[in-house]
């Protein structure tokens, strides 16, 4: 019985090839979660799971698990979530088609 190899959606493979550049830059609490959580792209509950992380780094890791779940459309509102926040070179670094 021969396993075929997992091939991630490109939105995750952009979040695994970010994914040093992103738990260290991104500034979860900069009004990211506000409105990652309005726009309906998280939960309460991932906003507050990832809240609860002691240190920038540690939110920025949950909140990139959480991403990683969810589908492209949602990633891709993530996207520009990150662009409204002034994270412009994190956003650009995402982008599925550079």
């Amino acid at each position: 019985m021969c396993l075929g190899v997992y091939n991630p959606p490109p939105h995750i493979k952009k979040i695994q090839t970010n994914y040093q550049l992103l738990s260290e830059k991104m500034d979860p609490d900069s009004g990211l979660l506000g409105d990652l959580f309005a726009q309906e792209i998280i939960t309460h509950r991932e906003m507050q799971t990832v809240k609860a992380g002691k240190t920038s780094y540690d939110r920025n890791e949950e909140l990139l698990s959480v991403m990683m779940r969810k589908n492209d459309a949602k990633f891709k509102q993530f996207v520009a979530a990150l662009r409204a926040a002034n994270m412009t070179d994190l956003a650009g670094s995402l982008e599925i088609n550079s």
